[in-house]
């Protein structure tokens, strides 16, 4: 009899443990993939490309014992904000890190090895882009370019007041073919590129349809080109035009 009842039960006990086993495995990966979050935006903070730029981190860092700097510090920071400002969380992802090390006490990072000089082709390897939407982000534009090459850096300049784009941001590449390739390929997109209201570039007859921003002042060498992939559905139809800095 009690074998019976105990077989009975079984079966129902068996789904509260099978929802308790998905629910933690699903936990497990979404800790996982804040772990790698933060690693990848710790990293970039602490990374040449960013320190040759970020006069603020850079002041501290030459400024504090042996490099090291307060990870209270960086949940200050926006970006961090919106993933975590749990400090023993940032400790942790950081743990296996090859840019970056964190002290034995757990509250403080530094980088592993000195910045480096500062490249010269910087700007041949930048883009610089513009009338964008005033809600764009660094992620829809690192998307866009990254069917260019790999984006190192991006730089969207906002208003303090608002919060708001400017409408123009600056593209940095690894390589100046990269950048190169991005202005070439945006202003010959390909044939199957989507051409729909909201997607670029502007055409008629087939032909790109040529703006008045497109022709450079008298003696300013530049090329400007529209970009054909997708606006964000938060973002109002603005074209957006490209260029070497």
């Amino acid at each position: 009899m009690i074998d019976t009842e105990r077989g009975a039960a079984d079966p129902g006990g068996a789904e509260p443990s099978s929802k308790s086993k998905e629910t933690e495995k699903k936990k497990r990966s979404r800790v996982k993939q804040l772990l790698a979050d933060v690693k990848k935006q710790v990293e970039f903070w602490f990374g040449d490309v960013n320190l040759h730029k970020d006069r603020f981190l850079r002041k501290l860092i030459d400024e504090s014992d042996n490099g090291y700097v307060d990870i209270s510090v960086l949940t200050d920071f926006n970006r961090m904000k919106k993933l975590t400002t749990d400090t023993r969380l940032i400790a942790r992802a950081l743990k296996n890190s090859f840019i970056v090390e964190v002290n034995l006490a757990g509250n403080k990072v530094r980088r592993q090895h000195p910045v480096g000089n500062v490249p010269q082709d910087v700007d041949s390897r930048t883009v610089y882009v513009e009338l964008l939407p005033k809600d764009v982000t660094h992620g829809w534009i690192e998307k866009v370019f990254a069917k260019c090459g790999n984006v190192v850096y991006v730089s969207i300049p906002r208003y303090k007041s608002s919060g708001d784009s400017k409408g123009f941001a600056f593209v940095e590449f690894e390589k100046e073919e990269e950048a190169c390739k991005a202005i070439e390929m945006l202003n010959n997109p390909p044939e199957d590129a989507p051409r729909k209201p909201g997607i670029f570039p502007k055409t008629k007859s087939g032909k790109h349809i040529a703006l008045s921003c497109d022709i450079p002042p008298s003696g300013t060498p530049s090329r400007r080109l529209s970009s054909w992939p997708s606006i964000p559905d938060s973002c109002s139809t603005p074209r957006l035009l490209v260029h070497c800095r």
